[in-house]
């Protein structure tokens, strides 16, 4: 037992020693050269066995090849992984399991760049954020290759052999014009439904909840119908004839909420009327050109209610060299559903265009206190365009975005919080001429090739977007919806959806 004792003291003492003697070496190794550092590491190698090697080797590459990512704090790989693209982002996650585990967990990081490719809406923190960051960056990468896109054309034919002239989207439905005829199909299999005639020639149409149809005609007046609309049938009823421009009408707007119907002609004027009467409501005269673009804001429906357009009704024209925006009290002594419109002359906003030789570029909208619109110049066929979507502020009147696009445009077809969708002149290659433009930055998303689509009127009336609530945030893009239909000759139309990719884009 004593002899047992005093071997394990022993020991420790030896392995005191030891440890003295290993600073003392250690110290003296920290005073060498590096030269000198390295013959010394070389010659206790070359003493050492093949086993004691061995376990070296082994124990030496956790020291040589230490992982470090692993070793970061967190806060500050979050901060790196920030500046990294999404792409570059995805393809470190398959670096190793550890790499995967660390970069999967960084919820901010996947929230920023879901918001930087499009998401816009989603606020919820229990999302998986890189799960939607994944089927965010497949839509993307199919918008840019044109797969996301799915096109079929509409045979209308018993419309007319010639050039579908209006189009019009509502809620699941189509709703096409040729001359005198009028088709409605259901967008779920783009079966007709719906097949009938009207008095006159057709300029233009508009549709609102598959209940009101509002057609402008060549003759200058215009006839409002009622919609029995169901899934598999479509019955229409004239209501109401609206007499008083002498020119062709050129643009069409409506609203159910407020009893009003808004029409613009080549007689430079804007009408207003009561959709529900025929009765003429009032004429705005002020414009110097034709009437191409009008639009009807209500107020529910309208921009910033809070400041300038609090308690207001609005209305938009467009000439070829002004927009105006009109608006007027929501509440009349009368008591008339659309307000005290004899008003709406009393506060006009006009924005100048500033055209050159009649050249202008169709499509304007208002949203979220803004007016959206596009300002280019003519070139010459073989130059660059110079295109710029302008947003002003309608309560300071000021320039709050310009967007560069460096092309030529045809059309501002919508224009949403994250994206634009732009229709370019027509190209006879495979050049894509219907693109997404990122808002914040005008980049080129990606898009399609569309065949050619003779206008029918200034502002395009063969040309409706469906559905737009994905230009705000690329979680509401929902496949087979339709992006866009165009009416072509030999009574065609043709109709874009979305493709369904697979992984779908939900909070």
């Amino acid at each position: 037992m004593e002899k047992s004792e005093s071997s394990g003291v022993g020991n420790k003492q030896e392995i005191a020693r030891f440890h003295k003697w290993l600073d003392r070496v250690a110290e003296a190794f920290k005073g060498l050269s590096p030269e000198l550092q390295l013959t010394t590491f070389h010659t206790l190698l070359q003493e050492c066995t093949p086993h004691q090697r061995y376990n070296i080797s082994k124990h030496i590459s956790g020291i040589l090849y230490q992982d470090i990512l692993i070793s970061l704090p967190t806060e500050l790989l979050e901060q790196i992984c920030h500046y990294i693209d999404t792409k570059s982002l995805v393809s470190a996650c398959c670096v190793s399991k550890e790499w995967n585990g660390l970069i999967s967990s960084l919820s901010e990081v996947w929230r920023r760049k879901c918001y930087q490719m499009g998401i816009g809406t989603i606020k919820q923190d229990t999302i998986n954020w890189k799960t939607l960051c994944l089927s965010t960056l497949k839509q993307i990468e199919g918008i840019r290759t044109g797969s996301a896109f799915h096109h079929q054309d509409i045979h209308a034919t018993y419309l007319s052999l010639e050039q579908i002239t209006g189009l019009d989207y509502c809620s699941g439905f189509l709703i096409a014009s040729a001359d005198d005829q009028v088709g409605i199909w259901r967008t779920d299999d783009y079966e007709l439904i719906g097949l009938f005639s009207v008095p006159k020639r057709i300029s233009c149409l508009k549709v609102q909840d598959g209940k009101m149809l509002v057609f402008g005609h060549s003759s200058g007046h215009i006839t409002a119908w009622s919609l029995d609309m169901c899934k598999d049938t479509c019955r229409a009823s004239l209501c109401q004839e609206y007499y008083g421009h002498t020119g062709v009408i050129m643009s069409i707007s409506l609203s159910i909420d407020i009893d009003l119907i808004l029409s613009g002609a080549t007689d430079f004027m804007a009408k207003v009327w009561r959709l529900s009467t025929g009765s003429l409501v009032k004429t705005l005269t002020c414009h110097s050109h034709w009437v191409i673009q009008v639009t009807l804001l209500p107020m529910l429906s309208c921009i910033n209610s809070r400041t300038l357009y609090k308690g207001k009704h609005s209305l938009l024209t467009k000439t070829r060299d002004h927009v105006r925006i009109f608006s007027w009290p929501s509440e009349s002594k009368d008591g008339n559903i659309f307000g005290d419109i004899d008003e709406v002359e009393m506060s006009v906003i006009e924005i100048p265009l500033n055209p050159v030789h009649n050249f202008y570029t169709p499509g304007c909208y208002v949203q979220n206190g803004k007016v959206s619109y596009v300002k280019q110049s003519m070139v010459k066929d073989d130059e660059d365009g110079n295109a710029e979507i302008v947003m002003e502020s309608l309560a300071t009147r000021t320039r709050v975005c310009e967007v560069y696009l460096k092309r030529k445009v045809r059309k501002l077809l919508a224009i949403g919080e994250k994206f634009a969708l732009i229709l370019l002149p027509h190209s006879h290659t495979n050049k894509y001429n219907l693109l997404v433009i990122e808002v914040s930055s005008g980049n080129v998303i990606g898009g399609c090739h569309l065949p050619h689509s003779s206008s029918t009127t200034p502002d395009l009336a063969q040309v409706v977007v469906g559905e737009t609530k994905w230009l705000d945030g690329l979680e509401l893009l929902k496949p087979h919806d339709m992006v866009i239909a165009l009416g072509m000759l030999s009574g065609q139309i043709r109709v874009v959806t979305w493709r369904d990719l697979g992984d779908r884009l939900t909070g």
